[in-house]
């Protein structure tokens, strides 16, 4: 049960106050790969939002602060997706 409760506390954790420059401007930059992939289309074209996507959610996961609820529902659907992300990076065609 102890190892719950740590787990719980350190899962539910509020983000590090890093400087509103870097929170923005990460995100700006996650954003700009994202229309680079967009704009440079190829024909694994789903693959190259993998990372972003990765980036994307666990930036706004960890970084940003939110609702109890919302922070669980990110965290939990970022830790997902790098799981998925990373299948599809090795075992996808």
């Amino acid at each position: 049960m102890n190892t719950f409760l740590r787990f719980r506390t350190s899962f539910l954790q509020e983000p590090s106050q890093n400087s509103a420059l870097f929170r923005y401007g990460f995100l700006g930059i996650i954003l700009l790969l994202f229309g680079f992939h967009a704009s440079h289309a190829g024909p694994h074209y789903l693959r190259g939002f993998i990372v972003p996507t990765m980036l994307l959610l666990n930036h706004l996961a960890y970084q940003f602060r939110w609702p109890l609820p919302m922070t669980f529902v990110l965290r939990l659907t970022a830790w997902i997706w790098i799981a998925v992300g990373v299948g599809l990076l090795i075992w996808g065609s």
